[in-house]
């Protein structure tokens, strides 16, 4: 309960000292497309850095399993708790956003970094990475990210009035240039997937990482860059899970080629989700 005390404190503090300072700078210099493609690096990097401390400290066999259960409800708690203050028109709204953010942080601790444990081999990181890419490319196309994206475009485009949107649970919030209130540059989805590639190939002894930067995290990076500076709504997850499972299965070939059983499972998404949005089609 310290480590995730201290990460809440911590990640408090470096998103209003963020929102602090990103936003007094002036409109010229908030508005440049680089500035803000460098403060997506940088919150990329602090988010990596605190969520490797809480997986390292909490998300292990070490920790008892009731603790991790407690953690993981103070976090959907700390979520739940702020979407209903900034609902209800609470002051300080950056604030509760970033606790929400800690929240979503926690919650991520401890089921994406523990979940790894559970694959006995790399190559099952291939199904699940087929599993995740085709559900969340029919939920864009025609599920609940596409209703989800017009929902947060039209409360976005509309000055943030209206009523707080239930979808906000689901968006993981930053400072960004030139304002000092705080905006989502991609889904809590995104970073489960993140930490769960990120340290499932560490779990198997693999380096996933170019420069030191972990190849989920680059290719988050990339998603939400190229979003940003084209300004249009990128599904994220595909792009860094191709990216990351290309990445590593040149580099290890060897360790990341699927079996029979793993090729089977890995096929079996693109194929179900053809059908279901086909289907849907069909139907109506």
């Amino acid at each position: 309960m310290k480590t995730a005390s201290r990460l809440i404190l911590l990640w408090l503090a470096i998103s209003l000292a963020g929102a602090f300072i990103l936003g007094g700078l002036p409109d010229k210099v908030g508005r440049l497309p680089g500035l803000s493609v460098l403060a997506l690096g940088f919150h990329l990097f602090c988010l990596s850095w605190v969520t490797h401390v809480g997986v390292s400290r909490i998300a292990v066999p070490e920790v008892p399993q009731w603790q991790r259960w407690v953690i993981l409800a103070l976090g959907v708690g700390l979520v739940s708790v702020s979407y209903l203050a900034v609902r209800q028109g609470a002051p300080l709204r950056s604030v509760w956003e970033s606790l929400s953010t800690c929240g979503q942080i926690l919650f991520v601790v401890v089921a994406a970094g523990y979940l790894p444990r559970f694959l006995k081999h790399p190559a099952e990181l291939l199904p699940v990475i087929s599993v995740m890419i085709c559900s969340d490319v029919v939920s864009f196309l025609a599920g609940p990210t596409h209703e989800i994206a017009k929902e947060v475009a039209a409360y976005y485009g509309g000055g943030r009035q209206g009523v707080y949107p239930l979808s906000e649970v689901l968006l993981m919030k930053f400072a960004t240039p030139g304002s000092r209130n705080l905006f989502p540059l991609f889904g809590v989805a995104d970073w489960f997937m993140v930490v769960f590639l990120s340290f499932g190939a560490r779990f198997f002894g693999l380096s996933d990482t170019i420069g030191r930067v972990p190849l989920a995290v680059l290719g988050l990076f990339l998603a939400a860059a190229l979003a940003h500076l084209f300004d249009i709504f990128l599904p994220a997850l595909p792009v860094l899970a191709l990216f990351f499972i290309v990445c590593m299965a040149l580099r290890y070939p060897v360790q990341l080629k699927p079996g029979k059983r793993e090729l089977r499972l890995a096929l079996l998404p693109p194929v179900l989700a053809v059908v279901v949005f086909f289907g849907k089609g069909v139907w109506g």
